[in-house]
């Protein structure tokens, strides 16, 4: 579940991602980072496949402090989770400028 503390930042991010307000990058197949400012951002995706269970995990690095948590499929914010993912993705991979020419 997304922390209270850290809630209203979390629902800030899918739109400021969609707008290109931050930029995010691929670490790996399933995982993504974003530095802005003094703050490192961290998205990943993962299925337990003896459990069937899909999780993301979020963690914000902020001078040395690094916070993280989880949102399983069964939490009310996986929805959220899943909607910010899914931006990160076509924001790291610039999917509206390879798209641009699809229809001329």
């Amino acid at each position: 579940m997304i922390p209270k503390a850290l809630r209203s930042f979390v629902y800030q991010l899918q739109p400021a991602t969609e707008k290109g307000q931050l930029s995010w990058s691929e670490a790996d197949g399933l995982a993504y980072f974003c530095d802005h400012k003094n703050h490192t951002l961290h998205i990943s995706s993962h299925f337990d496949e003896d459990r069937g269970v899909s999780s993301f995990y979020f963690r914000i690095v902020t001078n040395g402090k690094s916070t993280p948590f989880s949102v399983r499929d069964f939490d009310e914010d996986f929805e959220t989770m899943r909607a910010l993912y899914e931006a990160v993705i076509a924001n790291a991979n610039d999917v509206g400028s390879d798209i641009e020419d699809f229809f001329d």
